[in-house]
């Protein structure tokens, strides 16, 4: 009877202690996922990327539209390099205006593939940029309200996403004990010899 009495005695008192350390310590929760989606300058970032897509596109519309004109063209002047009532020579410079339209649209497509890649870069950029920045503005507000809050320790629950910060946002300094770690592992350290004077 008195060993199920002391177990019981040292359960309650463990109990305590976890409630006590749980007590003197400050958790704060934050769902960092739905603080980006929902804080004003998220939008209007995202609204600017927007716009400047929305321009790109219809600039990119209109090289397509401008070569799909010198196609047609190409098309024309081919029709005509194939007209038996030409004659050879009349043949023979059609056939080359053909074959310079050719290189124009060539010329053309790369320069579509090269905008379509610079604009998609560039955006990607852009978005990334303006991503981090709201970030990196969400997380000093985070710790601003830790510290009035008396927080130790802050956690991201935003599940299912890779926001962009870590899962732990802000950990009290003096609960790192790398250094003490540290020391118990080098602490059978072969002691590195004296260097010898030179002669």
């Amino acid at each position: 009877m008195k060993k199920f009495l002391l177990s019981v005695a040292l359960v309650a008192l463990q109990f305590g202690l976890v409630q006590q350390a749980v007590a003197e310590h400050s958790i704060m929760t934050i769902d960092v996922a739905t603080l980006y989606d929902n804080y004003y300058k998220t939008k209007e970032a995202g609204d600017k990327i927007q716009g400047r897509f929305d321009t790109a596109k219809a600039q990119l519309d209109e090289m397509i539209a401008s070569g799909e004109t010198e196609v047609e063209s190409y098309k024309t002047m081919i029709e005509q390099a194939q007209n038996p009532a030409l004659s050879d020579e009349a043949r023979t410079e059609a056939e080359k205006d053909a074959d310079l339209q050719m290189e124009k649209i060539r010329s053309m497509q790369q320069e579509v593939q090269m905008f379509r890649q610079s604009t998609n870069s560039q955006l990607s950029q852009q978005q990334a940029t303006q991503r981090q920045f709201m970030l990196e503005e969400i997380k000093t507000v985070i710790l601003e309200v830790a510290q009035q809050k008396g927080a130790d320790l802050v956690f991201d629950i935003s599940t299912g996403t890779n926001i962009g910060l870590p899962s732990v946002i802000y950990a009290n300094p003096a609960w790192d004990t790398t250094d003490e770690v540290l020391d118990v592992l080098n602490a059978d350290a072969p002691v590195a010899p004296a260097n010898e004077p030179a002669n």
